[in-house]
C-alpha cells in the first residue's frame, strides 16, 4: 500500500509528465526556431520547443540579473544580433533539461522506492540544467585565452602593414587570414560587416565591443580615434602598441613559467620523500633494538 509521501511524488510526477505532453505538443509551433542550430554544441534540440513553450506560457521576461549577465556572454559569443536569440535558446535548454530530469527521476523512483535515489536524480537533473549557463562562461575564458595569446602578432601585423602604406582596410583583411584562433574569427567578422556595407568605423567599434579584454577594446578605440582624425598618425600608434602588446605577451609567459615551477615543486618533494624511505626503511630495518 502506498504511503501518503510516495502518493504526493508520484501524483507530481504524474502531473508534469502530462504538462510535458502538453507542451511538447503546443511547442511544436516553435520547431522551425532551433532547426539551424549545431546539433553538437545543442544536443536534444527537439525538446528546445518544450522549454520555450514554458517561458512563453508564464511570460518569463528574460530581465533578471543572470539573464543579463548570460546576455552579455551572447554577445561576445555570437554578436549583439543574435545574442537574444541565443538567450533564449540556452533558457528553454536549461527549462527542459530540469523537467525531463525530474520527471525521469520521479518516474525511477517509482520502481526503486528509494528516497536517496529521487534526490541524487533530481540534484543531478538541475545540475545539468545549471552546466548550460557556466559553459558559456568557460567557452568565453577560453576564446579571451586565445585572444590574448595571438593579440600581439596581430598588433604587430597592422603596425607593419599600415607601415609599408598600406590602408587600415586592407591591412585589416589581411591581418586577419593569419590564423583560425579567436582573435582572427572576431576580424574576419569585421570584414564581413565592412564587406555589407558598415563603415570601417562601426564594424571596428563592433570587434571591441564583442571582447571582455581590455588592450583589445584600447585597440578598438584607439583605431576609431586615427580613422576619424584621417588616419595620418596610425602606423607610429600602431608600432607603439605592438611594442606594449609584446611586453605584456611576455609578463604572461613569465607568469605562466612561474606557475608551472610552483606546481612542479609538489611532485618533486613528493619524489624526495619517496626516495629518502626507500633509503632510509632498509637502513633502519637491519638495526636491532
Amino acid at each position: 500500500m502506498l504511503t501518503a509521501p510516495q502518493i504526493i511524488i508520484m501524483g507530481t510526477g504524474t502531473v508534469l509528465l502530462g504538462a510535458w505532453i502538453v507542451l511538447f505538443v503546443r511547442g511544436r509551433r516553435h520547431a522551425a526556431l532551433f532547426e539551424n542550430l549545431d546539433a553538437k554544441a545543442y544536443p536534444f534540440k527537439e525538446l528546445y520547443p518544450i522549454g520555450f513553450e514554458l517561458l512563453e506560457r508564464v511570460g518569463y521576461g528574460y530581465r533578471t540579473r543572470a539573464d543579463v549577465q548570460l546576455r552579455q556572454l551572447m554577445e561576445i559569443i555570437f554578436g549583439a544580433r543574435y545574442s537574444e536569440f541565443y538567450l533564449r535558446t540556452v533558457r528553454a535548454q536549461q527549462v527542459v533539461t530540469a523537467l525531463t530530469g525530474a520527471i525521469a527521476a520521479i518516474g525511477i523512483y517509482g520502481l526503486t522506492n528509494d528516497v536517496q535515489i529521487l534526490a541524487l536524480m533530481l540534484v543531478a537533473a538541475f545540475l545539468a540544467a545549471y552546466y548550460f549557463s557556466e559553459r558559456l562562461k568557460t567557452q568565453v575564458r577560453e576564446r579571451n585565452a586565445e585572444m590574448v595569446r595571438d593579440f600581439s602578432e596581430v598588433v604587430s601585423t597592422l603596425a607593419l602593414l599600415t607601415s609599408a602604406g598600406m590602408i587600415l582596410r586592407e591591412a585589416w583583411l589581411q591581418t586577419s587570414r593569419g590564423g583560425d584562433s579567436a582573435i582572427y574569427e572576431e576580424m574576419r567578422r569585421s570584414v564581413e560587416q565592412m564587406e555589407n556595407g558598415e563603415s570601417d568605423v562601426v564594424a571596428i567599434q563592433d570587434f571591441g565591443t564583442r571582447s571582455t579584454l581590455p588592450q583589445v577594446k584600447k585597440l578598438a578605440a584607439l583605431l576609431i580615434q586615427s580613422i576619424q582624425r584621417g588616419g595620418a598618425d596610425l602606423p607610429a600608434m600602431l608600432t607603439q602598441q605592438s611594442s606594449e602588446a609584446w611586453q605584456a605577451k611576455k609578463q604572461i609567459v613569465q607568469r605562466q613559467s612561474n606557475k608551472a615551477g610552483t606546481k612542479l615543486l609538489a611532485p618533486m618533494m613528493l619524489m624526495f620523500a619517496g626516495i629518502l624511505l626507500m633509503v632510509l626503511v632498509p637502513m633502519f630495518s637491519g638495526v636491532g633494538f
